[in-house]
């Protein structure tokens, strides 16, 4: 492996009109759109990106993500999106982020878990020797999270029900990581949207889903005089096949600082 090899990442991106909610911020879907493309970027420099893993018939699949944010920026403002990767085991290649406003702040961090699927068995691999030497330890961990598992849902406070459009489709022919989490974020109620901020997000991916296939978005809400932790699931409506599990949690709007 060249020892000109970057490991490290950095790529900005304006925040634009059709990227922001009602309250003129960015939104945690459009930032989770910025760590994947500033992903994807990385590792087409470093020679491992989908297109490249698919002459090989191999692919990525993104298997856990938690992202901590502690300011939203306002459109047309600046944001930095640094990312490296960051360890490796068997299975699983970790890449982790850090989220920077246009004056250098940090206002968010974010690590990730990938696996190697095979497309021809439709089987995860064991991660490369070669992808050992991809690993950059100076940087560290933004968020050093051990991906524990995700607790489950006990009871159904909200539901919505979504079908799988061409558009959900990514570059694997499954709905995209993202989408995923807009689902999950359409079964908070209104009252909880309008009184607290999304500070904290985990997300683990379960199994495919694909077009034609008809989304339950269901979630459990707990809520104190500190915030609100609620518990998400999605599953596919015809054999309630579990696709993901995910935990949010929100602060009142009252303590946000940003």
């Amino acid at each position: 492996m060249s020892k000109a090899l970057n490991l490290f990442w950095s790529e900005d991106f304006k925040v634009r009109a059709y990227e922001v909610g009602p309250n003129g911020r960015l939104t945690l879907q459009s930032i989770f759109n910025y760590l994947q493309e500033a992903a994807g970027n990385h590792s087409y420099e470093l020679g491992v990106s989908v297109d490249k893993l698919f002459k090989q018939n191999l692919t990525w699949v993104l298997s856990r993500v938690h992202l901590r944010v502690n300011s939203y920026p306002f459109w047309k403002q600046s944001v930095t999106i640094e990312t490296w990767p960051a360890d490796k085991d068997s299975y699983y290649a970790i890449r982790d982020f850090r989220i920077l406003d246009e004056n250098g702040i940090e206002i968010g961090q974010a690590t990730s878990s990938w696996m190697m699927l095979d497309l021809i068995k439709r089987k995860p691999i064991l991660i490369p020797e070669y992808i050992e030497e991809m690993k950059n330890t100076d940087q560290g961990r933004a968020l050093n999270d051990r991906f524990e598992k995700l607790p489950k849902l006990e009871r159904i406070d909200s539901e919505k029900l979504f079908n799988v459009r061409l558009s959900d489709l990514d570059l694997n022919q499954h709905v995209n990581s993202v989408n995923y989490i807009e689902w999950a974020l359409e079964s908070v109620s209104e009252e909880i949207m309008k009184g607290f901020i999304l500070s904290d997000v985990e997300v683990t991916y379960r199994a495919e889903s694909n077009y034609g296939d008809l989304i339950q978005s269901q979630c459990q809400v707990e809520s104190d005089s500190v915030g609100s932790k609620i518990i998400h699931r999605l599953q596919r409506e015809s054999n309630e096949k579990e696709l993901a599990r995910l935990v949010s949690t929100w602060k009142p709007k009252k303590a946000d600082k940003s």
